[in-house]
This record gives C-alpha cells, sequence and structure tokens, in this order.
C-alpha cells in the first residue's frame, strides 16, 4: 500500500498529488488565453518564471487522444524526454480511488530501464492542461512543483476535472474539452537547478551526516537559541581545541560544563545521528522548566564563556577565550576649548550595533563611532577647568581574530512603552575593512574580515526560533544548522534572505502568484516569515586569522580520557541494545540460598527490583531460554553449585498480599515442568512486567541428603539482630513443626548465634516493614499462625537499664526500632544556592533518616563538606522545578520529613535495591557568615542605599536584633554600604510597595516594624539639604511618585520632596529633575499631574499648567502626591514573563 498525500491507493498505483489547498487554476484568471501549442507564450501564463528559482530547461509535450472511452483504468502517454529525463503523463480517465474527477499525474518513466543512477533526483514546476482538440486556446491547467525521485516518480492532481463536464460547459464557463470522444491532455515543465542539493527535499530518511559532513543537536524543549550558538563555536574550530585543552579527567559530565561541552564537541564531530544535549544543561544546573524557557543567545554567549574562562585558567587553555573574542575600545571625551582629555580603554567580547535608522553594516559602526558635542546645558564638567565643551565618542583600540556582532534587532519602543522586534532591512558584506573604525595600525596587517556565521532569529517579540548559517570552512560552501537538522544553502538564503524587511524585486517577477508557490496564501505566507526572519548575529574571522582558526581539529587533539570514555559509553550503549534483544528470547532466574541475606541489612530475604532487573547482594543471577523447563534449568544450577540432585530442593517466591517476597512451596513435579517464562509470570507482581523468575535453593546440611518434608513442618528463616554490631546477621533456614511450642527453637537460635543456651532471648516476626512482630515462646507455631517463608528475627534480651543505656548512646536497643530506622532511611541530594558563602561549592549525596532533626541533618551535611553546621540554612525544592523555596526557620528539633513534606514514601525505598532508583529529592544550602541560630533572635533585612539623584542604588543586608531599634540597623548600613554621612540622624529609612511610600521610621522604632508586608522594599538615602534647611512654618515635605499612563500602576522610587512657598514651577522642575537624576531627553518627556488620595482604587488626577502652577499651593496632603508621569525605563526585555530569570550556569 502507497500513502499519498490525500488519497490512498493500491501498491500498483503508486501515486503522488498536489493537496487540494496547493492547486491553483491559472486558466480562470483574467488573461488574454494563449494557444495551448505556443509553448513560450504558455509558460508565461500558466508557469512564470520567478527569481527564487533558477531555470535548467524546459519542454513540453502534448497527447492527443483520439478514442477517449476505449482508454483503460490506468493509462500511460508516450514517454517523451525534457533535459535528458523520461517522463510521461499517467491518467486516471474515470479517477483514481474516487468517480468524480479524472486524475492526471506526471510520472517519471521506468526510472531503473531507462538507466538513471542511484539517488537521482530532478525538481521541476509543471502544469498539465485539458483542452478542445479544436479550439487550442479552450484549456483548463493546473500548476504544482516537485522534487521527482525514486521514492515519489510521480506528482498531480487526483481531482484534475470533473468527469461529467468533459463533454459539456461547465457552470464556471469552462469546456468543452473531450468534443467528439477526442481531447488533448499537455504538459510543460520547468526544471530547476538545484543548487544546494535539497530543493522541496521531504527530508524523510535524510542524513545530514552523509550529504553534509555535520550533524544536528536536539531541541530540548526552546534550546534552539543554546544550539545555534553551539554549532557556531563548534565551528570555530581553536575554540573547539582550546575547550578540549581543559583538564577535565576526574570529572562528571553532569557537574562539569567543560566536560559536558567536551562531549558534546566530540559527538559532533564522530556521532553519525543528531546528538542531545540534556547532559550538558545538567551541567549547568538547569532543569527541564530552564530548557523550556528561551534565553538571549549574547548573554548565554557570555555566561558560557565567562565559566569556561575561569576553568581555563592555569590550563594549557589559558586565556584561549581572550585571544580569539577579545579586543580593546577607548571611550574618550576631548575638551574643544582647553586642553583636558579623558578616556578608559575597556576590553569587549562582542560589539552590539544599531540596526534602526541603518542600511547596512558599514552604517551600523559609523553610528557606533559617533561622537555627541557635549555643549550648552550638557557641557562636561573638567576637572581643573569648570564646565567645557567638548567631544564624547568611542573607538575601537584593536579587533579580535573571531568578530562578534550582536545587531540590535530587540529594542525599547517608547511609544509603545514596551519590547519590539527590528525587522527592518540591514545589510551586511560577506567581508568588510574595520581599519577606519581603529585607532592603531596592527602588525598583522589590515583589519579584513571574512563572514563565518550568521545566527538568525525568526519571530517576532513573544518568541520564535533561533538557527545558524555557517561557513566552516575557508571556501563558499554555507549550511544551515537547524536544530537537528543541518542542510547546504545558497548565498542568497545567507545574505538576501536574512537582511529582513521585503526582498528586493526585480523584472522577473510578476503580480501573479506563481501557482508552483503553492497558491497566494502560500507566497503571503513565505514573504511574511522573510518579514520577521532576520540575521541576529554575525560572526566575523579576521582574514589573516582564517586558517589558524579554522584549521582542522585532529584526532591528536581530543582528550585520550574523553575518546576512552565515550567508547565505554558507547560499548555500555551497545551492550544495552543486546540485552534488550537478549530478553526477548532470554529471561533472568534469581536465586537466593542461605547466603543472600548472610549479611543483608534490609526486609525480605532480598530485594527484587522487576522494573530494571536488579536484585541486591548475594542474589545469583542466572540466563535460561524462555521456552526452558524447570526441570533443564536445574542442571545449570548443579553445576555452578556443584551439586548432587539428591542435595537441593527448588521452591517458588511469591509477593504476598501485604507486598511482601517471601518463599513459599517446594517445586512439584508438575511445576517443574513448568518453563521458566511461566514460573517468571507467577513471581512477579504482574505477569505483563519483565522481571526475574524467582526460586529459592534450599541446600542440605554438610553433605547430608534433603529432610523428607512432613505435613506439619513449616520452613522458616532466621536473622539475629547483633545489638553490639548494630547489624542484622542471617543465620540459614530451619524446619519447625507446627505442634511445637516457639520457645523450643530458643536453645538452636542461641546456638546458631554464638550465644550460650541460657541466654534469654526475644523473638519477633518480621511481618512487613510496618508490623515487627513479637513472639511468645509459650505458644505454638500453629497458634502464632506461622508458615512457609516466614522470617524469625531475635536478639539477646537487655534489661531496662541496659536499654536506657543503648539509647543514650545513640545505639539501637531492640529489633522493632532497627527495622524502624532501616524503613526510615531516605536519601538526598544537598546541592549549594548560588549565594553560600563556601568556597567548595558541591553536591552532596546523604543517606538520613527521615524522623533526622534539622541539628543532625545539618552535623551529618556540615561533616560533608567541611563547615561549621551553625553556619549552614536549608531550604526545600520546588517539587516541580526543581528550584530552592523559601528558607527552613531554623528550629533544632524539626524533622527531616517535615523539611522536605514531598519525601518519597519508606516504602517506595523499601522496593528497590538501590537509591539511585529513586527519584531524590533536592534540598539546597546555604553557608552562611553567622551562626543561623543568631537568625533567629535578628532580622535579616535587606535595604536600597539611594544617593541625591535616584539613580545610584545600593543593596546591602543587615542582621540586627529582633527587639533592636531602627537607630541600629542604621548603624550597620552605613558602615556595610560606606556611607558618607556617619549622622543617623541625617539619614531616612522608608518603606515602598507598589511604587508608594507606605512607611516611614523614627530612630527609636524596633526593627519589627520594617519590612513586614510581602514585596515592601526598604529604602535609606541621606535626607536632602533643601529638607534639612526648609522653611517649617512656611514650606511642606510632599510625596513624588512615577507612573506611566495608568495612574494607578506606579514604577521606580518614590521620594519625599520639599514644596517651597513662592518658588515658581520651573525652578521646583530643575530640583525635580536633579532628584530623579533624568537626562535632558528624558527629562523633557516627563508630564507632571496632581494625584489626590494615592491609595484609592482609581486616585484623582489634575493636569498641571507649568506656566501658572505653585507646587506649594497645590495643599498636598499625606496621602497625596505629585505625579511624575514618564516610560519605565526599568522594565523587563524581550520574552519576559512570569517564568523569566537570568540564565545562570553553575557546573
Amino acid at each position: 500500500m502507497v500513502v499519498t498525500k490525500n488519497i490512498e491507493v493500491d501498491s500498483d498505483l503508486p501515486i503522488n498529488e498536489t493537496s487540494p489547498e496547493t492547486e491553483t487554476n491559472l486558466a480562470s484568471l483574467d488573461i488574454n488565453k494563449p494557444n495551448i501549442n505556443d509553448q513560450e507564450a504558455m509558460l508565461k501564463v500558466i508557469l512564470p518564471e520567478n527569481s527564487e528559482f533558477e531555470t535548467d530547461s524546459v519542454g513540453s509535450f502534448h497527447w492527443n487522444i483520439q478514442d477517449w472511452k476505449s482508454l483503460e483504468t490506468k493509462t500511460h502517454s508516450p514517454v517523451f524526454h525534457v533535459n535528458g529525463y523520461p517522463w510521461r503523463i499517467l491518467l486516471f480517465p474515470k479517477g483514481n480511488n474516487q468517480k468524480k474527477a479524472t486524475s492526471v499525474y506526471l510520472e517519471i518513466a521506468n526510472p531503473k530501464e531507462n538507466g538513471l543512477p542511484e539517488g537521482w533526483h530532478i525538481c521541476a514546476q509543471f502544469a498539465l492542461a485539458i483542452s478542445n482538440p479544436e479550439d487550442p486556446t479552450s484549456y483548463y491547467s493546473n500548476s504544482a512543483n516537485h522534487r521527482f525521485s525514486s521514492d515519489e516518480i510521480d506528482w498531480g492532481f487526483t481531482r484534475f476535472y470533473d468527469v461529467d463536464d468533459l463533454s459539456q460547459v461547465s457552470a464556471t464557463d469552462r469546456g468543452p474539452f473531450l468534443v467528439n470522444n477526442q481531447t488533448t491532455i499537455s504538459v510543460f515543465i520547468r526544471t530547476i537547478k538545484d543548487e544546494t542539493g535539497v530543493l522541496w527535499h521531504n527530508f524523510v530518511n535524510y542524513d545530514s551526516r552523509k550529504e553534509t559532513g555535520y550533524v544536528g543537536i536536539k531541541n530540548q524543549g526552546a534550546t534552539c537559541y543554546m544550539n545555534s550558538l553551539l554549532q557556531s563555536l563548534y565551528c570555530t574550530n581553536q575554540f573547539r581545541k582550546a575547550v578540549y585543552e581543559i583538564p577535565t579527567e576526574g570529572d562528571e559530565p553532569t557537574k562539569s560544563v567543560a566536560l559536558a561541552l567536551q562531549r558534546c564537541f566530540y559527538q559532533l564531530q564522530y556521532a553519525s545521528a543528531p546528538i542531545g544535549t540534556t547532559e550538558l544543561t545538567h551541567s549547568f544546573g538547569w532543569n527541564t522548566l530552564d530548557a523550556f524557557m528561551q534565553h538571549d543567545v549574547q548573554e548565554f554567549n557570555r555566561v558560557l564563556q565567562d565559566n569556561l574562562e575561569e576553568k581555563m585558567k592555569g590550563t594549557p587553555a589559558d586565556g584561549a577565550i581572550s585571544k580569539l573574542f577579545e579586543g580593546k575600545m577607548k571611550s574618550y571625551i576631548v575638551c574643544i576649548n582647553v586642553d583636558f582629555e579623558s578616556s578608559r580603554v575597556e576590553d569587549y567580547y562582542d560589539i552590539q550595533l544599531n540596526v534602526k535608522g541603518c542600511k547596512n553594516l558599514i552604517d551600523s559602526f559609523d553610528n557606533y563611532i559617533t561622537v555627541e558635542t557635549l555643549e550648552g546645558d550638557n557641557k562636561y564638567m573638567a576637572e581643573g577647568h569648570g564646565l567645557q565643551d567638548a567631544k564624547k565618542g568611542v573607538i575601537f583600540e584593536s579587533f579580535p581574530p573571531v568578530l562578534h556582532l550582536q545587531l540590535k534587532r530587540f529594542e525599547y519602543d517608547f511609544m509603545r512603552d514596551t519590547m519590539v522586534k527590528i525587522n527592518d532591512r540591514h545589510e551586511f558584506p560577506a567581508e568588510i575593512n574595520l581599519d577606519k573604525y581603529c585607532s592603531t595600525v596592527d602588525e598583522d596587517g589590515p583589519y579584513d574580515y571574512e563572514l563565518h556565521g550568521v545566527l538568525v532569529h525568526s519571530g517576532d517579540i513573544t518568541g520564535g526560533h533561533y538557527f545558524a548559517l555557517i561557513r566552516p570552512e575557508a571556501n563558499d560552501k554555507w549550511f544551515r544548522f537547524d536544530d537537528d537538522r543541518v542542510t547546504p544553502v545558497s548565498k542568497k538564503e545567507v545574505f538576501e534572505e536574512n537582511y529582513g524587511d521585503e526582498p528586493h524585486r526585480d523584472g522577473k517577477d510578476t503580480s501573479i502568484s506563481p501557482a508552483f508557490l503553492n497558491g497566494t496564501s502560500r507566497v503571503n505566507s513565505v514573504r511574511m516569515m522573510k518579514r520577521f526572519t532576520n540575521a541576529y548575529m554575525l560572526v566575523y574571522i579576521r582574514k589573516s586569522k582564517l586558517n589558524e582558526i579554522l584549521g582542522p581539529v585532529q584526532e591528536s587533539d581530543i582528550p585520550q580520557h574523553l575518546k576512552r570514555r565515550l567508547d565505554d559509553e558507547k560499548a555500555t550503549l551497545e551492550k544495552r541494545k543486546k540485552d534488550r534483544l537478549d530478553m526477548q528470547l532470554n529471561v533472568k532466574v534469581a536465586v537466593v540460598t542461605d547466603n543472600t541475606f548472610k549479611d543483608y541489612q534490609g526486609f525480605n530475604l532480598a530485594v527484587f527490583d522487576d522494573r530494571y532487573l536488579e536484585a541486591s547482594a548475594g542474589v545469583d543471577i542466572f540466563k535460561a531460554l524462555k521456552t526452558e523447563k524447570i526441570s533443564t534449568f536445574k542442571q545449570q544450577l548443579m553445576d555452578y553449585y556443584k551439586l548432587e540432585p539428591e542435595r537441593f530442593r527448588l521452591w517458588s517466591i511469591l509477593y504476598r498480599q501485604n507486598k511482601t517476597v517471601r518463599v513459599d512451596q517446594p517445586l512439584t513435579s508438575a511445576e517443574e515442568r513448568l518453563t521458566v517464562e511461566k514460573m517468571r509470570e507467577t513471581t512477579c507482581v504482574s505477569s505483563q512486567s519483565n522481571g526475574f523468575t524467582k526460586l529459592y535453593l534450599e541446600i542440605a546440611e554438610n553433605d547430608k541428603p534433603l529432610p523428607v518434608l512432613k505435613n506439619d513442618q513449616m520452613l522458616i528463616f532466621i536473622k539475629y539482630f547483633d545489638i553490639h554490631q548494630q547489624k542484622l546477621k542471617g543465620l540459614g533456614h530451619l524446619f519447625v513443626s507446627l505442634n511445637d511450642k516457639i520457645g523450643s527453637i530458643l536453645s538452636t537460635l542461641a546456638e546458631r548465634a554464638g550465644l550460650t543456651k541460657s541466654t534469654s532471648i526475644q523473638l519477633f516476626e518480621e511481618v512487613k516493614p510496618t508490623g515487627i512482630d513479637q513472639l511468645k515462646s509459650d505458644l505454638t507455631f500453629r497458634r502464632a499462625e506461622i508458615q512457609h517463608g516466614d522470617i524469625v528475627c531475635f536478639q539477646q534480651t537487655l534489661s531496662q537499664r541496659e536499654t536506657d543505656e543503648f539509647i543514650k548512646s545513640g545505639r539501637i536497643a531492640t529489633v522493632p526500632d532497627f527495622y524502624n530506622s532501616l524503613y526510615n532511611l531516605t536519601c538526598i541530594l544537598f546541592q549549594p544556592t548560588l549565594y553560600s558563602k563556601n568556597n567548595n561549592k558541591q553536591d552532596v549525596k546523604i543517606v538520613l533518616d527521615r524522623t533526622s532533626s534539622y541539628a543532625v541533618v545539618a552535623n551529618k551535611l556540615a561533616a560533608q563538606i567541611g563547615v561549621s553546621a551553625g553556619k549552614l540554612r536549608l531550604l526545600p525544592s520546588h517539587p516541580v522545578t526543581n528550584q530552592p523555596r523559601e528558607i527552613v526557620n531554623y528550629k533544632p528539633t524539626t524533622r527531616l520529613e517535615e523539611i522536605i513534606p514531598n519525601l518519597p514514601k519508606p516504602n517506595e525505598y523499601a522496593q528497590f535495591v538501590s537509591f539511585e532508583n529513586v527519584n531524590t529529592p533536592i534540598m539546597y544550602y546555604e553557608v552562611m557568615d553567622v551562626d543561623v541560630a543568631d537568625l533567629e533572635s535578628k532580622r535579616s533585612i535587606e535595604v536600597n542605599i539611594i544617593g541625591p539623584t535616584l539613580r545610584k542604588e545600593t543593596k546591602v543586608t543587615t542582621l540586627v536584633p529582633r527587639a533592636g531599634s531602627v537607630r541600629q540597623l542604621l548603624d550597620q548600613v552605613i558602615t556595610k554600604g560606606k556611607m558618607e554621612i556617619k549622622d543617623v540622624s541625617k539619614i531616612r529609612l522608608f518603606e515602598a510597595l507598589d511604587g508608594k511610600v507606605t512607611k516611614e521610621f523614627s530612630l527609636d522604632q524596633t526593627v519589627d516594624n520594617v519590612a513586614c508586608e510581602k514585596n515592601s522594599i526598604v529604602y535609606a538615602e541621606p535626607i536632602p539639604k533643601d529638607e534639612l534647611e526648609m522653611d517649617q512654618d512656611n514650606d511642606r515635605l510632599i510625596q513624588v511618585v512615577h507612573y506611566h499612563n495608568n495612574p494607578t500602576e506606579f514604577h521606580g522610587i518614590p521620594f519625599r520632596f520639599v514644596a517651597i512657598k513662592g518658588e515658581p514651577f520651573e525652578e521646583t522642575k530643575k530640583r525635580l529633575q536633579k532628584r530623579t537624576g533624568l537626562g535632558d531627553m528624558d527629562w523633557k518627556k516627563v508630564k507632571f499631574t496632581v494625584l489626590r488620595n494615592l491609595n484609592a482604587p482609581e486616585p484623582q488626577l489634575t493636569a498641571i499648567d507649568p506656566s501658572s502652577f505653585e507646587l506649594r499651593k497645590a495643599r498636598l496632603q499625606e496621602e497625596d502626591a505629585l505625579g511624575l508621569d514618564h516610560i519605565d525605563k526599568s522594565s523587563k526585555g524581550r520574552f519576559s514573563s512570569v517564568f523569566e530569570k537570568g540564565i545562570f550556569i553553575r557546573g
């Protein structure tokens, strides 16, 4: 069965068709129709040439059908040739898989018989037409484009023309086309040059490595921005070599960014399929949610390179990043009328260039170094010369070998008060000379650069997609790296299609939408896509360094340990594949013996993890064919354990209703004739799961034959809890008679444990993890309901005094308590927060009792990481995002299970072999400067220190006694903030919420009143001079707030301001500007209003006429304010959302 677009046909009808949406009838357009036999005229009308594609050749063929009615259900035209390929028309007169319309297709005739080579393909635009044999200007046509290949040798139209309308004029005034049982079917073909080899490719079974020599990177959700940059860095070969030089032999891939990046580059170099980056993002410290957040490429690049630079210090790669990407620029201010210059030289790793207002890259560079004249009100204060006219600008002192240019496609739109994407056309050259922008001459010659990579963003401000266009070698071959696919691209796709805006038009274009572009809507969508698809970052490489930077990466450049590690992983992966295939034919048999639980510290005799096919230590694992019978399998056991048939017996192992695993019954002869697969189904929780066949192997003692099993005898298993060694010991099995008293085995048990027969012991039955029941010696085994497989655990009897001493020394005194400690074990992964003060930040896994106190947890963690337990602060993680949550209040007795409420349930651990198989909860820790206990008696308060202009803001964190005063708080603020003012009486402490002042504090108030409201911000500021000197009788202190358009949504820092009696508002404005620190351009845009009843749902707003307004006369009350209406320049940037956070890399 061959499935084609919109239809399904029999295997002998391999027909493809264009979908109904893509069919375009150009004959219906209002155009003077040419003669069907005029190829040139017909091509212009129904198959117009388009500048998107280059024509290779054209041709046409006319099939004159003399007897329509005699045609077979499926029929072919004679073969004809265009561009050397054998073509023919495939016709279904009465329709293909439908009877309403005739079906017509264009087909490559018998490719193999006609000698077409392996992997052949040809791209063609074509039109199929049916015409009146007596009137060649009366026709109907449909057109399409297709990549013909061995996979798709035909393409066309299943519903070409209604059968009923062939012989008559249709409702749309077409036809007739079938006259006197005759008609003509024509085809017009324009073959297209496939410059890249992937034109109209469907990419089914496409092999990037085979076609291009490169492989793609899988997208984790929204990591296309990362993938595009990684490919660019990978193709910067010298950078790749530098990464390989970082020593990583002892690192873990999920914790070492350098190792994970090395692995990523190695796989890009040698893998045959797209690679994954989960390990890399895990090394960054990212979780699944982080991988679904789109970030800025430039930000990601800088954070990644900062991390790598730190790792490269003191290694052979030290300085490699700065050598490749670092340039220098000088910012200067030169006075015009006096001899004074102020300048500073800074390093840069990328250059951000304007797009708006610049038609090309040269314009952007010219714009970047534009000199600004400081004059008039904007004069420069030159030291020793006062205010002076000056020139302000920047000039480059050097350019790096690899130049990263960030095109500022995303900017803040002041009119719309939001970030927008700039899609304006901005051209960039294949080569550029930057000498005129540099103040120095370089010994390596001119600053000539060649374009190496173009990172593209397709979309708008709300999101979109990134891909990279890269020229990996010093030739003209460009490739598109689009997540998991790499394809060749033309230069037009690199340059013209990523300049932005609408592409240039030429004379070959037509206002008629070409049918081969699949209809008008398709054309418009393509152009619309181009409108929003443009270059976002450019990578240029200096010509003189081209061969050095793009020099091939040899195998000798790759660390041997990396190759060994990846080869081992590959071998492990292959083994897993082999094992999976093996398990389709075989089953694993888990055999328990008395030795299995000799040193086992856990519930049951062993743990079987049927999901992962793992068992606890001591369980012997065998492999057997699923069809092998148990009786045959016994030979394998005899050989392994060196046993004679009469010395062993097999028992079944089953899951009981209480979810424990117990030995059940000896196998009967009938059961031994079962296959191991059938036995597996009875010994697993679910017969469908791929688990173990589980058996207990009873072995006779001391070369004796097996004892005969009586009906009243039960097989039990013995465990001994050694109170001195604090561990369990497995003491084998025992047969007991149901009518015997439990006390009858006391001396036997004591002897097995190496105790004297007279030693007092206590017996317990291990019923289930939460049920450890004491057994009474005077009961019979029958009364105690003992059955096959039950587990009896015993210990020495302790007096109450001895029990108290054990507990006091931190040891366990009883069997139930020991089992309870096993039941409560849990494994926690401790990770440092970004703010932790310890130098050796490390992840640590610790097995703890879930009932452990905060103090015990802190002590064990402190011992692992080498810090003081008192300085550890713990934070649980969010159950979904795994990000840190609120800090846990320090209470030494708080239990671990209270700190982490989402701990896996204890019975989950009881069912798994290893803690690794259970989801490990994460707890974050911070190492503090002070003891955490002090924090309970003190308050940590973050204070924002603001200067006279509100522009400068410094944050300090203070720690003051809860009963302390604001005066004490400000003393710390002065010290930590290094404030010049030392007199606390001249500093104001106030609190703001939602852009409004909510509290002001006097020096004698307690700090309990500070920062009580959630989301409130505490500010400290030197009281301005005009306020200290204000006329208390005539002037008034008011509040000033910021908003933009909506007076219910405030922004910025509110502040107190003196309304001076008799002061003209023009003078007031000057003081306000100085207080806000806004520049002249921004200040001109500020509107002034009076806001009454500030805390009302809708404050009363009154506009101000600056020419006649006096602020003091406005009589503003405490609940009123002066409003400054202006844009909030601190608004979040592109792609902001409730989930957005800054990008980080931890590993």
